[in-house]
């Protein structure tokens, strides 16, 4: 059985804090615009959405695509939806820091009707490395250099592969890579609480960084700036593929 990994009463209560707030994301905001864009040439006419993880300042904005659009804080969601009853899935994070994902998405597809549309965005790549060597250097200033900070990223390829062994076909995977400016190193934690980014690794430290930890952090972040702001990188990986039409009959 694979190792778990993620904390899953700790993402629950993340993701319901974020939702909560009355903010607008940016980048929410910029995966909502993507998937209008990218939905608009779509022939198809959607019936039953469900999306997922989308802040409710954003939900207007989806609610046009189709005749009824749902809206559910997680992807955990699926679980009061019908078998084959979705025509169109969007789903805004939490997949990168899922347990089973096989699993998942195999749940996820079987909600799809024939010839229905999963569609989604994850940070991937190699995300945030200003803020990863920060917080390595808060680490070494408590002593714990090894301190589970992060955790691996899908990669493009191996997302394609995961959405068609889920069965489903076409998959399509490809980054949209953002280059942010950070003033200081707690505008980024900011942003990432507003959506519902920081850590749920289940071996994260749970004492927090302390003030030394936090001065280290803090310095570190600026010392990797140019003096007025420091470049940070987010690799947003968009996905979508189709739940294979039934075949007819001879």
């Amino acid at each position: 059985m694979a190792e778990t990994l993620f904390d899953d009463a700790a993402r629950l209560v993340r993701r319901q804090r974020a939702l909560r707030r009355e903010a607008r994301p940016f980048l929410a905001e910029r995966i909502v615009d993507e998937w209008l864009e990218r939905l608009g040439p779509v022939s198809r006419r959607f019936e039953s959405i469900l999306a997922t993880g989308v802040p409710p300042a954003l939900q207007a904005k989806l609610e046009k695509l189709g005749e009824e659009v749902r809206f559910g804080n997680s992807i955990d969601a699926l679980a009061d939806e019908e078998e084959a009853s979705l025509d169109l899935i969007l789903i805004m994070g939490e997949l990168d820091n899922r347990d089973e994902l096989r699993l998942l998405l195999r749940i996820i597809a079987s909600r799809l009707l024939p010839g229905g549309l999963l569609a989604g965005a994850i940070p991937g790549g190699q995300s945030l490395p200003a803020l990863r060597q920060a917080l390595h250097s808060a680490d070494r200033e408590a002593g714990s250099a090894f301190a589970a900070r992060s955790h691996p990223r899908i990669e493009p390829g191996a997302l394609a592969t995961l959405l068609g062994e889920a069965g489903l076909s076409d998959a399509v995977v490809d980054i949209d890579r953002l280059t942010l400016r950070y003033r200081s190193f707690d505008r980024l934690i900011n942003d990432l609480r507003d959506h519902a980014a920081t850590n749920v690794l289940i071996a994260r430290p749970r004492r927090g960084m302390g003030k030394a930890g936090l001065a280290a952090a803090r310095l570190a972040f600026v010392e990797a700036g140019d003096g007025t702001a420091t470049t940070e990188r987010v690799d947003l990986l968009h996905f979508a593929a189709w739940a294979r039409l039934q075949p007819t009959s001879a």
